[in-house]
């Protein structure tokens, strides 16, 4: 791809290893938020939302500074068990008492289950792999207001502005590509992925996802449905795209050169190369479209929730420093609180240029799986 500015590449490079427990630090804050539930609900160890120690602060303070936890917590995980169980181990391993009772699945089919259990769900929190479906149980009322201080410490661009979720860790839709299949310049518009004839045979997407389905969304929102519907039936039918039902299988077939473009989210090739630096995958991005749509993977508190105020805790552990560094550092994901480096050439993004969005528009998920099932994209 060379230096062309227009490709709009970004390489990739090693990350330091995830902040130790005993090693971070932050910036204390004085504990300065109402309790808002106050009685503490069933096996609820805390008797109000909190803060139990320091409050969350926009710098990301430390787990020192936070209550400890302790008791059992039920969390609906939208995120696959590779990427956040290490995170989930960490805060067990902290805590002697503390136990998150993990419930892995797609985030479609939690939150159909959250939605089919209501005011009966074992759930006290929602992890999710994309804003859409928290943004979707916001709709139906199914989440509480998170803590003031949660609210406070995250930018309205990565959170609810009514405060029922907050976004944990950000990513970016990317095109990963080949080094060594692919040599020419890669579009900046992502149509052109579907409409161009040398793409044929060798683009690649995982379309049952949470972030490609809220992609999709956006592309609604953005374009129009008739234009998302024709990007989805060229993608099949035009080039033939191979359909994964994984990401990291699909990033590692395009180190592997079995493909030579893939559509994804940027920290799958990040892993790669962090593991093998003379990796053969890379990444660039579209510019303005919902091809380079930023996204959050989040928390909300459902309002079934039997421990709330564990809950409200347990979200600003995910949100102080060691979180965001695991996101970071591990995942190669972008932090959502200040305070926190990027690391090496991970690009801002200012430099990515992601289109201006509401969040919270992506609640209609349903809508892409509809449009996705009619055109046959799904695996």
């Amino acid at each position: 791809m060379g230096d062309d500015p227009t490709s709009r590449s970004a390489p990739l490079t090693s990350r330091r290893r995830f902040l130790g427990l005993a090693g971070a630090t932050g910036s204390v804050a004085v504990a300065g938020c109402t309790g808002i539930l106050g009685g503490g609900d069933d096996g609820d160890p805390f008797d109000d939302y909190g803060p139990q120690g320091a409050a969350l602060e926009s710098s990301a303070v430390s787990w020192d500074d936070l209550g400890d936890l302790e008791g059992e917590l039920t969390v609906y995980s939208g995120r696959t068990r590779d990427q956040i169980d290490p995170l989930f181990e960490a805060i067990e391993d902290a805590y002697d008492d503390f136990t998150i009772n993990r419930d892995y699945d797609d985030n479609s089919a939690q939150l159909n289950k959250i939605n089919e259990e209501g005011e009966g769900s074992p759930a006290d929190v929602f992890y999710t792999q994309s804003s859409g479906a928290l943004a979707s149980l916001k709709r139906d009322g199914l989440v509480r207001t998170l803590p003031e201080d949660v609210i406070g410490a995250v930018d309205d661009n990565y959170s609810d502005p009514d405060g029922t979720w907050t976004g944990a860790s950000g990513r970016v839709r990317a095109v990963l590509y080949n080094t060594d299949r692919w040599e020419e310049d890669l579009p900046d518009d992502v149509f052109a992925y579907a409409e161009e004839e040398r793409f044929c045979d060798v683009i690649s997407t995982r379309p049952n996802s949470g972030t490609f389905r809220s992609f999709i969304v956006a592309m609604i929102e953005l374009e129009g449905e008739d234009a998302a519907r024709e990007w989805i039936r060229a993608m099949v039918e035009d080039q033939n795209a191979t359909l994964y039902s994984g990401g990291s299988q699909q990033a590692e077939e395009v180190n592997a050169g079995n493909q030579a473009v893939g559509l994804g989210n940027q920290y799958y090739a990040g892993r790669i190369v962090e593991n093998d630096p003379d990796a053969s995958i890379d990444i660039a991005f579209t510019d303005n479209d919902a091809g380079c749509l930023f996204n959050v993977s989040g928390v909300g508190i459902l309002k079934a929730a039997d421990r709330p105020n564990l809950a409200a805790e347990f979200t600003r552990h995910v949100l102080a420093a060691q979180g965001q560094e695991f996101f970071v550092e591990v995942n190669g994901e972008y932090p959502v609180l200040d305070g926190v480096d990027y690391v090496g050439d991970l690009p801002t993004l200012d430099e990515i240029n992601p289109p201006a969005f509401d969040l919270n528009a992506l609640a209609d998920v349903e809508r892409a799986v509809d449009l996705l099932r009619d055109e046959g994209m799904t695996v």
